[in-house]
């Protein structure tokens, strides 16, 4: 029997978690803004260089995958709110300082991925952070759509960024299209600021930091779901990594780029608006192999042709298979994961997906540069295939929250 469907309006009936989400929304619309902007730039400073443009996605992932398991360390030994503030301000303060280069007009490429990966190191403050707070805010029976709604929110800023800096290139430059960046943190500082987290919640019990180390490290070893959890993501986030790493390079024109990459986005929508209802029909481990095979024929797909309006299809239907795969990660972990470890586990989730697209998109990058960027796409969607039938039989978290 299907287990009983909560609406997405109902939970946007829990006002800290609205106000934090709309604050999430600007944040990551800027956030892909520059992701973009960053990408046009070091490849027109590059003159296209496919190795330099992969490690755009390599300075955002990279710096976070050393971070993130302090940072879950940070939420599980603190309180996260103040966590995550903390870490908004630091990526606030490094996107103003992305902005000041360009304005500058240096064309340094370092230096750039130097201030991205500032970014990324608030990016892996904050991200345990958010992700361990979503029980307290609609509580564990509705967490399932505080992810949906958290990740329909952040793939809407992947459909409107991508747009938006895309009309900023070709209309009024590169330099707009990172300073709306800097500004959008605010909103989300002061959400967080405004909230008051329970008394309960707030407390923590005394650890060091060794021991938070190494209890979270020993429950995902002894954990077999969520231990396969982390083998699946890991796999499928190495090979998803090319759609950042080389669609700057297959798709040339900085217009037409942000039109593509903006239909991700989009998919990965229409995937957020069908997930609650699929995964209450279907088993997890079902709906993530699902995905991941639709993500591979998408890849196939989209190395046989170089048509914009395919693309864009192509790349919204591998956005829809990407959420459902990330979902069905995000949503396992919660479920899986006691209180008491949640910042520690889903750091590990975090990092290990971080490390997919970290390490993933400069292979990518090595492997277009020694055959083509279509070739690659081939190659990965390959690889891709086999990975799934070697752990489609993996057991994954069940839909009964852990306790506590």
């Amino acid at each position: 029997m299907a287990a009983p469907v909560i609406s997405l309006r109902e939970t946007l009936r829990h006002r800290a978690f609205r106000f934090i989400l709309v604050g999430l929304l600007l944040v990551n619309t800027g956030y892909w803004m520059q992701t973009v902007a960053a990408a046009f730039l070091i490849r027109e400073w590059t003159m296209g260089d496919p190795v330099m443009v992969s490690l755009v996605q390599s300075a955002l992932f990279l710096p976070a995958v050393l971070t993130m398991l302090p940072a879950g360390i940070l939420v599980d030994i603190f309180d996260g709110r103040r966590v995550m503030i903390v870490a908004q301000a630091w990526m606030m303060t490094a996107a103003a300082s992305i902005t000041l280069l360009v304005i500058s007009g240096e064309t340094n490429p370092w230096f750039l991925l130097a201030l991205l990966a500032m970014v990324a190191i608030g990016f892996a403050l904050s991200t345990p952070a958010q992700s361990s707070i979503m029980p307290e805010l609609v509580g564990m029976k509705e967490v399932g759509n505080a992810v949906s709604l958290y990740s329909m929110t952040n793939n809407g800023a992947r459909l409107i960024g991508p747009a938006v800096a895309g009309a900023l290139i070709g209309s009024v430059g590169v330099k707009t299209a990172v300073a709306v960046n800097a500004f959008a943190y605010v909103v989300i500082i002061v959400a967080l600021a405004r909230w008051k987290r329970p008394e309960s919640e707030a407390k923590r019990t005394p650890m060091t930091v060794r021991d938070a180390l190494l209890g979270g490290l020993a429950f995902a070893k002894a954990t077999p779901p969520f231990r396969n959890l982390l083998i699946r993501g890991g796999i499928f986030f190495v090979i998803a990594s090319i759609v950042l790493g080389i669609f700057p390079v297959k798709v040339i024109d900085g217009d037409d780029f942000g039109t593509v990459f903006s239909f991700f986005g989009l998919g990965a929508v229409i995937g957020a608006l069908n997930y609650p209802r699929t995964s209450a029909h279907f088993s997890r481990r079902r709906v993530m192999s699902t995905a991941i095979g639709v993500h591979a024929i998408g890849l196939i797909l989209a190395a046989l042709t170089d048509n914009v309006p395919i693309l864009c299809a192509l790349t919204c239907m591998i956005g829809c298979a990407w959420f459902f795969v990330m979902s069905s990660l995000q949503v396992g972990a919660q479920l899986s994961l006691p209180n008491a470890v949640r910042g520690r586990g889903l750091s590990i989730l975090n990092l290990i997906l971080m490390s997919g697209y970290a390490f993933g998109s400069p292979l990518w990058g090595a492997v277009a540069r020694a055959t083509s960027p279509d070739e690659s796409l081939l190659i990965a969607a390959g690889v891709s295939l086999a990975a799934l039938a070697l752990t489609h039989h993996l057991a994954l978290p069940s839909d009964h929250p852990a306790r506590t």
